[in-house]
């Protein structure tokens, strides 16, 4: 009898064979490997936004140092530039916060033309978007509100 009982157990133990792990392993990787540069397309758009959104903020601030002072004022930060160091021109209140440990990935400056104008730009260098790509990734903003790009490392290098 206890050998008959030895035997119904060992059939009613449940368990996956290695094969069957190793193919759930194998479509695990599949699947990962096709994510990953969807991945990086997303977050390189994400970083682009930051940059957008920077100008967007930019213009917002020319506008109303325009309304105070009845002219346009100067932007110059560069990435890792911090708000007390004294290479930052910034007339109108733009201000990077990469002194408090975050990530400052463009440079920014604007342009004051003598009739006006004035250009905004945000510059990041390479590899600071998209990881393995030689160009930098430039957006400019105009006075009129005209966000465009000159060199867009996304479409580029994805």
């Amino acid at each position: 009898m206890n050998t008959l009982f030895a035997l119904k157990s060992q059939d009613n133990q449940r368990g996956f064979s290695l094969v069957e792990l190793m193919v759930v392993v194998a479509i695990i990787g599949i699947l990962a490997a096709l994510a990953v540069p969807r991945f990086q397309m997303f977050q390189a758009k994400a970083r682009q936004s930051e940059a957008k959104n920077n100008l967007s903020h930019i213009y917002t601030l020319e506008e109303s140092f325009f309304g105070d002072k009845e002219r346009y004022g100067n932007v110059d930060a560069g990435p890792g530039a911090c708000p007390a160091a004294a290479s930052i021109t910034d007339d109108i209140g733009f201000r990077l916060s990469a002194c408090s440990g975050g990530k400052v990935r463009y440079a920014y400056s604007s342009n004051v033309g003598a009739s006006g104008t004035w250009t905004a730009t945000a510059i990041a260098g390479p590899n600071k978007i998209v990881a393995n790509c030689s160009q930098t990734d430039t957006w400019q903003i105009t006075q009129d509100k005209d966000l465009t790009s000159t060199t867009d490392v996304v479409q580029a290098c994805m």
